[in-house]
């Protein structure tokens, strides 16, 4: 490599030849944390656009899909390539205490932030004494 003006040129006869990969299925980290009201799911997806990700909920099934495609520009030569396409897939079964028509999400800096609420059943609530 030489440099020239602070940019790095790249010597085509020092690279391998971009080899194709198929993409890579990753399970995302998460955390998830309990509020008087909610279940929040923190999920990371770094690199991920918005409009990439699918929320799904069927049957007690929460599935969380995103995709990240490499970008390459048009009009230019690939001469390394280290960048897979990328699927994040998370599934959670949740139980009968999420009120399933509730969930609320919000994607910022990354990360994926699912607030599941809690049926009025399993909330805490103070019991009057007559």
């Amino acid at each position: 490599m030489t440099r020239n003006n602070d940019v790095s040129i790249v010597k085509r006869a020092n690279m391998l030849p971009a080899i194709p990969t198929k993409e890579s299925i990753v399970s995302p980290s998460t955390d998830v944390y309990e509020t008087p009201e909610a279940f929040v799911l923190m999920i990371d997806l770094p690199g991920v656009q918005k409009k990439a990700i699918n929320v799904m909920m069927e049957n007690g099934t929460l599935s969380v899909r995103a995709k990240i495609e490499p970008y390459h520009p048009e009009h230019a030569s690939l001469l390394f390539s280290e960048l897979n396409a990328t699927v994040y897939h998370r599934v959670f079964n949740l139980g009968d205490g999420i009120d399933r028509d509730s969930i609320d999400a919000k994607y910022e800096n990354g990360v994926l932030a699912l607030k599941l609420f809690k049926n009025d059943k399993v909330k805490p609530r103070e019991i009057q004494i007559k």
